[in-house]
Formats: C-alpha cells, sequence, structure tokens
C-alpha cells in the first residue's frame, strides 16, 4: 500500500464518491467531519488522532434503529426487544475503512462502537455526527436527532485522508415547531411528557434553554437484560437464604433473558424509545416503508 500526503486532481470531488458508495454499502445518511472542528470541542484522549497518529476527517454514516414495522408495534417491550439495531452502522464504516486504504492510499480505522467500551467512548459518535452535519442534540436524552429520520445509530470510519468536510448544520433539528406550539400552551413536550422520571429541561423561545437527562433513573426501568441486571439478579440469589426462593431467582424468567443476553453483548445502554417513539422529528419518515 502506497501511502500519500495529498489527494490528486482527478479527487477533488472525491468526497461524493465515498458518500455514494457508503449508501450502496448501506447508510442511510454519510456526512464528514474535519477532524480539526471534532477537536474544538472533544477532550484530549477523545479526539480523531487519539485513535489514528494523523487523522484529518471522520466519515460518519448513520441508519435507522429498527424497522418501520418496529415503530408501529406499539408496545415498549417489543420495541426495546428488537430495536437495538447497533451492529449495522459500523459495519458499513469498517466497510469505508477497507474502502479508503483500498481505492486510496490513506491510512483508516473504525470509530470503535459506543457498545464497545461502554460508557467511557474512545470518541463521541454522537459528536462525529454533529460536526458531520446528520443531525443535532435533542430533549430526548440528549441523543442525536436526524432532520429527515429521528433518531439513528452512528459508525464512524477516521482517516488520514483530508477531505472537505460538511460541517455541523446551522438551524438546530430539536425542538420541532410542533413542540414549540406545546410548549407555549402547556409547558411541556412530548419527551418530556412519555419520561418525567428521567427527563427534564426548558425551550427559551424557539431554542433549548437546558436539558438533564438522568441515566441513573433510566437504567434500572428501562434496561432489565445485560450485564448490569445479570450481576444484580445474581447477588439477589446469593443473598437469598431460603433455598426454594434461591432457585426461583435462578430458573426465572427475568434471570434467563439476562443470562440470555450476554451472549450478544456485555455492555447495553439504556434506552426504551418511549421519548423518541412520540417526538415528532422524523416520525412520519421512520415508520414508513423506504
Amino acid at each position: 500500500m502506497t501511502i500519500r500526503t495529498g489527494p490528486t486532481a482527478s479527487e477533488a470531488r472525491v468526497e461524493d464518491q465515498i458518500k455514494e458508495q457508503a449508501r450502496q454499502f448501506g447508510a442511510w445518511v454519510v456526512g464528514i467531519a474535519s477532524a480539526e472542528d471534532v477537536n474544538r470541542y472533544a477532550p484530549k484522549g477523545h479526539r480523531p488522532e487519539d485513535l489514528l497518529k494523523g487523522a484529518k476527517s471522520v466519515i460518519v454514516v448513520g441508519i435507522g434503529v429498527t424497522s418501520a414495522g418496529g415503530w408501529r408495534t406499539g408496545r415498549a417491550r417489543e420495541q426495546a426487544s428488537v430495536g437495538y439495531n447497533r451492529a449495522e452502522s459500523p459495519a458499513v464504516a469498517q466497510r469505508i475503512v477497507g474502502l479508503i486504504e483500498r481505492n486510496y492510499g490513506y491510512y483508516a480505522i473504525l470509530c470503535p462502537p459506543g457498545s464497545a467500551n461502554g460508557r467511557n467512548p474512545y470518541l463521541s459518535l454522537k459528536l462525529l455526527a454533529e460536526m458531520a452535519g446528520l443531525g443535532t442534540r435533542s430533549m430526548a436524552a440528549g441523543i442525536v436527532l436526524n432532520q429527515t429520520y429521528g433518531l439513528l445509530y452512528f459508525g464512524a470510519a477516521v482517516t488520514t485522508m483530508p477531505l472537505a468536510a460538511d460541517g455541523p448544520l446551522e438551524t438546530p433539528v430539536c425542538p420541532h415547531s410542533s413542540c414549540v406550539k406545546l410548549w407555549d400552551r402547556k409547558a411541556t413536550l412530548p419527551c418530556l411528557d412519555s419520561c418525567p422520571t428521567c427527563l427534564s429541561g426548558e425551550l427559551e423561545g424557539d431554542a433549548i434553554k437546558w436539558m438533564d437527562y438522568n441515566q441513573s433513573h433510566c437504567l434500572p426501568r428501562a434496561q432489565t437484560t445485560g450485564m448490569g441486571s445479570f450481576q444484580k439478579l445474581l447477588l439477589d440469589a446469593m443473598d437469598e437464604p431460603d433455598a426454594r426462593k434461591r432457585k426461583m431467582i435462578v430458573y426465572g424468567s427475568h434471570f434467563s433473558r439476562a443470562a440470555a443476553s450476554l451472549a450478544y453483548s456485555v455492555e447495553i445502554v439504556a434506552q426504551c424509545f418511549e421519548c423518541v417513539r412520540r417526538c415528532p422529528v422524523g416520525r412520519d419518515t421512520r415508520a414508513r416503508l423506504k
């Protein structure tokens, strides 16, 4: 592999070529962020160059969290069971890594997905998505909402290839115009009303004044499987002095689901999707067959 230091004249619109290829790989949306722009917000140790020396650009892709049918299921339990489509976005980003190195001769590396390193990610995929123009932060648990699809899961490829960045959006996606009207009438929002225990915030005019996502409340309420739940149930079983009750815990459906979840993930961040289900941003698009 020959490593170059700058693009040739024939690569003047290479950004469009890469984006088109990303869509063919399966990306719903794709944008490019400048590593320099990311560095203005990311703390040291969580910047593109900390992952790949000489990083210049980040190609970010977004894919829906579930099918259109998943949004129409109507019940939180089914939605949570089928909604964690976290593998597809990093898989597409990994294919972009190969594309960059094989076709363009620059170094590239996959940004490790959030589930790979829990709540202390190498890089913030939300920040990368914002800097690539794929959405802005929202009142709904601080997630990045895309202007077309609402909630998406993101994947990213960090590269030494200098590319023209799309940059962040000029107009925030959240709050939606209907939410501004609702706030003026009732001082609440669909997302806040759906889960007042976990979410709080306030609008000022047509912008977010402040918001707070209490993950310590959300995690035990929304995430009833995964490593955290398994550890809690295991401790409950060990501390139970009654042999019959101890057996009921271990052989119960809750413990069984928690143990089974370890086969596909040891770290799942809490999210029940109810705040997003009621969010008007992208609601019609995400629930409609493409």
